[in-house]
């Protein structure tokens, strides 16, 4: 009897739990749509870039096509990347390039190339490439 009454406590209590854990519903007409749930993947192909800013040896800035400018934040110190007039993008697999994982920046220095992995991509909006300072824009 009385483990049937505790089996009936816990459960009861599992329920009551679980119904307090829940989100509250959204208010009618503010569901989010089937997009809401997946970020925007920020993918390009590296015959697009048209050109690169790099304001310090941590962070890189590509024009992409006319418009598109993406912020590549590097894993650590990219030797000479702010010095350099020519960098190289080295894509895994095929030329698009989606995730950091699918690129690294080459830069050639005095001691030889330096291979520089990418720890995260962002398209910036239009608002965000105006606040950069004129000498990090692509």
């Amino acid at each position: 009897m009385i483990s049937r009454l505790s089996l009936a406590a816990v459960a009861a209590f599992t329920l009551a739990g679980a119904a307090v854990a829940q989100d509250p519903p959204a208010p009618a007409g503010t569901e989010p749509g089937p997009d809401a749930a997946k970020p925007e993947r920020a993918c390009f192909f590296n015959r697009d870039v048209r050109g690169f800013a790099a304001p310090d040896d941590k962070t890189l800035y590509l024009r992409v096509r006319s418009k598109d400018v993406y912020r590549l934040d590097l894993k650590g110190r990219c030797p000479d990347l702010d010095w350099e007039t020519r960098i190289g993008l080295d894509s895994r697999g095929s030329s698009s390039i989606c995730s950091p994982i699918d690129v690294d920046v080459r830069v050639r220095g005095p001691i030889g190339v330096s291979r520089c992995p990418v720890s995260a991509i962002t398209r910036l909006t239009p608002e965000e490439v105006e606040a950069l300072p004129r000498k990090s824009r692509p």
